[in-house]
């Protein structure tokens, strides 16, 4: 038997699986995608524009065959880096840094009450937005000072995305390159869309459109997009017990009297 045939039907070997493999995740709806879409228009890197859950699985058995097909794509891809965005690796980075070597990873997080609106928009509440970014959140800040282990605030990339990616590229041990900064100026189709077109942004093909659309436009500002749409309800989760804790813990002013558009990180 051939070694491209054995490798075709065993998938690959573990001298083959890319050490410090990148991978983006944290919340949802914390510009995950916008940052995936930057590195798309590297040169040098492979991220496939889906997300593909290959951790996200009910074992590890599974995790290992999608992990396998997650490789054997980069490795037909002739890149030299590879980056991959799911946001729920968020819950699975300890198997990830079993199953793959020396991964990195870079967690997103974005003020809670935006990413409560995003969802809101999309499902027609903010409830599992809430929920969502409080795990996400906890898991976060028990990360936070990990060597393989980036936070990267959606508010400090949009403010300043040259220095933010410097610091993001520094990290991952991928070069920076100027083409990060102009993503916008090729067209890269996310999530199994055809064209550019402005979804309604309501679960299913609304929002897969909406998404695709966003993260192939210069960036613009979507910073305290709550304003006006939260009821004095939801935003409690945010002003209070362990909402306001991650809320200051990232930085963000919890106080709505005081909050602006977010603090830097000391």
């Amino acid at each position: 038997m051939g070694l491209r045939t054995l490798l075709r039907l065993k998938g690959p070997m573990l001298w083959q699986y890319p050490a410090g493999a990148v991978f983006i995740c944290g919340c949802g709806h914390s510009g995950t995608t916008l940052l995936a879409n930057m590195f798309c228009a590297h040169p040098q890197v492979f991220i496939p524009l889906r997300e593909t859950s290959a951790f996200h699985r009910p074992n590890v058995r599974d995790a290992k065959r999608h992990r396998d097909a997650l490789v054997m794509d980069f490795r037909r891809s002739r890149k030299t880096y590879l980056v991959e965005k799911t946001p729920r690796h968020i819950l699975h980075l300890d198997r990830i840094r079993a199953l793959m070597p020396a991964p990195k990873f870079i967690l997103m997080v974005r003020d809670g009450r935006d990413v409560a609106a995003s969802f809101m928009k999309r499902y027609g509440s903010p409830e599992s937005g809430i929920a969502r970014w409080l795990e996400a959140g906890d898991i976060t800040l028990a990360q936070d000072g990990r060597h393989d282990v980036i936070l990267t605030r959606y508010e400090d990339l949009i403010g300043d995305p040259r220095r933010e990616l410097d610091r993001i590229c520094a990290f991952s041990g991928i070069p920076f390159d100027e083409a990060m900064l102009r993503y916008h100026e090729m067209e890269h189709f996310w999530f199994g869309e055809t064209q550019l077109r402005m979804g309604s942004g309501e679960e299913g093909d609304g929002h897969r459109a909406l998404r695709n659309w966003q993260v192939n436009q210069p960036i613009f500002d979507g910073r305290r997009s709550w304003v006006g749409k939260l009821a004095p309800e939801a935003l409690t989760a945010f002003t209070e017990g362990q909402g306001r804790e991650l809320m200051k813990a990232f930085g963000y002013e919890a106080d709505l009297a005081l909050c602006g558009t977010g603090q830097d990180r000391a």
